[in-house]
């Protein structure tokens, strides 16, 4: 195992390779890498270029654009991954990219991939990304595949998915009693005004008899005596 080649070293010792075939994205990643006074930046339109020229001279960081053509920056990643591509198969790279989708990250990270930056991209990620890579102490180790990969990052993506899917699952079980709970509470409602609209004025829902109220008249008292009598104020 062997850590990758920027492991230990600071901004200011980094040879970036910039591979983008956008004129104005490279603009910007140049000048953000500028400002952060690395050691030197080369830039390439496309992935075949910065191939040949990284093969004379290894860089510490390859910033790749995932797509690109003829020769697409994941396509790139898996050529310099292969264990006879030695010293590049140790360069971390960093993807960027405008479809940072949940599928995307996992093939990046799987097939070797440091990290995926989105755009459009900020000085402030790519400086935060960059110091973690510069402390990132996970080895490379060579898989049965033949090509060089992040120690347990497959593991780590395993974990990661299980959790997903087990969110996921619980979401979908918590819909799925919402709208039960909501089918019951509407057929309670229902067969209450059912029960309602059938029950007679003189009757309560319980089946007791309801006794009018008394008016303001004085009704009239009957004595102990059999004789009545109209109760006075």
């Amino acid at each position: 195992m062997k850590h990758h080649a920027a492991y230990g070293l600071g901004l200011e010792d980094l040879d970036v390779v910039i591979v983008e075939d956008s004129k104005p994205m490279q603009t910007l990643i140049r000048s953000i890498l500028i400002s952060f006074k690395v050691a030197r930046v080369r830039v390439f339109d496309s992935a075949d270029e910065a191939l040949e020229a990284m093969l004379s001279e290894p860089p510490n960081v390859i910033l790749a654009d995932w797509r690109m053509a003829p020769t697409s920056g994941y396509q790139l990643l898996r050529l310099i991954r292969h264990r006879h591509m030695e010293p590049l198969c140790y360069v971390p790279l960093l993807f960027i990219t405008a479809h940072g989708t949940r599928a995307l990250v996992d093939k990046g990270l799987r097939a070797g991939a440091h990290h995926l930056l989105v755009k459009p991209l900020s000085p402030a990620t790519l400086y935060s990304r960059l110091q973690w890579l510069l402390t990132d102490e996970r080895q490379m180790i060579l898989e049965s595949s033949g090509f060089y990969n992040i120690d347990g990052i497959h593991k780590t993506l395993d974990v990661q998915a299980e959790k997903i899917k087990t969110l996921e699952n619980a979401r979908h079980y918590h819909k799925q009693a919402t709208k039960r709970l909501a089918a019951v509470q509407s057929a309670v409602e229902k067969e209450f005004a059912s029960a309602s609209r059938s029950v007679p004025d003189s009757v309560d829902l319980t089946g007791k008899r309801i006794i009018p109220a008394a008016s303001d008249k004085k009704a009239p008292r009957i004595s102990a005596f059999g004789s009545t009598r109209a109760t006075g104020s």
